[in-house]
C-alpha cells in the first residue's frame, strides 16, 4: 500500500513538472533590457536586478579602480565577427521558426514587438540592412502567421539617413509546457548545428582562397624582378659572345 502511495505521488510530482506552464519575458525596451520567467502563473524578475547599497569600502574600491582605469591608455577594442553571415542568420531564424512551429499550438505568444530603424555613417550599407530587414521580414511573416496566434503584436521598420546608430526594440512573452519545450530545443539545437557546420566550411574555403590570394600577390613582384633581370642577362650573354667573336678573329 505505502508502495503505491509512493508511485503515485510520483507520477503526480512528474506529471507537474512535464505540464507546469513555462514561460519567458524578455526585451530591449525603453533603452534597457528585462528579462522575467514564468512558472505556471508567477512572474521572477531576472533582469535588471535590484541593486544593493554598497558598503563604503566597496564604494572606495570602485573609485580606485575607476581612477586606474581613467589614467591608464584605452585599449583599443577588436572586433568579434559574427558566426553567421547574414544568408545563415536568416537559414537560422527559418528553422528555430520550424522547431517553433512543431508546437505551435501549445505555444501561447501573448505578446511580441518589433520596433527597428536603420541608421549608419554610410548611406549605402545603411539601406542595403533596411532592404535585408524588411526582405528577412517578409519571407518570416507568413510562417509565424501559420503556426502562432499571437495576442497583442506590434511591428515595424523605418530608415533614418541623419542618424548614426541603429534603433531597435523587441520584447517578446510567451509560455509552454516543459515536455513540448524539450522537443523544441533538440530539434532547434540538430538544425543549428548543421548550419554552423557548413559555415566552418565556409570560413576555412574563404581561408584558404585568402591565403592563395596573399602568396599570388607576393610572388608577382618577384616574378617582375625576374622578368625585369632576363633581358640584362641576355644582353650580357650577346656582349660576351661579341668579344669571343672579336678575339677569335684577331688570333685567326
Amino acid at each position: 500500500m505505502v508502495g503505491w502511495i509512493i508511485l503515485g505521488v510520483f507520477l503526480a510530482l512528474l506529471a507537474l513538472i512535464l505540464f507546469i506552464p513555462l514561460g519567458v519575458d524578455l526585451g530591449n525596451e525603453g533603452g534597457q533590457f528585462h528579462l522575467s520567467a514564468k512558472v505556471g502563473g508567477l512572474l521572477i524578475q531576472l533582469l535588471p536586478k535590484t541593486e544593493k547599497k554598497p558598503k563604503k569600502e566597496k564604494e572606495e574600491k570602485k573609485k580606485k579602480k575607476a581612477e586606474e582605469e581613467e589614467e591608464e591608455e584605452p585599449k583599443p577594442k577588436k572586433k568579434r565577427s559574427l558566426p553567421f553571415n547574414r544568408d545563415e542568420l536568416l537559414e537560422l531564424l527559418h528553422v528555430a521558426l520550424r522547431s517553433i512551429g512543431k508546437f505551435g499550438r501549445a505555444w501561447h505568444v501573448d505578446r511580441f514587438v518589433l520596433h527597428y530603424v536603420a541608421a549608419g555613417n554610410d548611406p549605402y550599407d545603411t539601406a542595403m540592412t533596411y532592404g535585408w530587414v524588411n526582405a528577412a521580414l517578409s519571407s518570416l511573416s507568413p510562417l509565424c502567421q501559420k503556426r502562432f496566434q499571437v495576442r497583442d503584436c506590434s511591428v515595424w521598420t523605418d530608415v533614418d539617413f541623419t542618424q548614426d546608430k541603429t534603433f531597435l526594440e523587441l520584447g517578446l512573452a510567451m509560455t509552454i509546457t516543459f515536455w513540448r519545450l524539450n522537443g523544441v530545443i533538440n530539434s532547434l539545437l540538430f538544425g543549428a548545428l548543421k548550419i554552423l557546420i557548413r559555415s566552418k566550411r565556409r570560413k576555412k574555403k574563404e581561408a584558404k582562397a585568402l591565403k592563395k590570394a596573399q602568396k599570388a600577390a607576393q610572388t608577382a613582384p618577384e616574378a617582375q624582378e625576374a622578368a625585369q633581370a632576363a633581358p640584362d642577362t641576355d644582353q650580357k650573354e650577346k656582349k660576351e659572345n661579341i668579344q669571343e667573336e672579336e678575339r677569335m678573329a684577331a688570333n685567326g
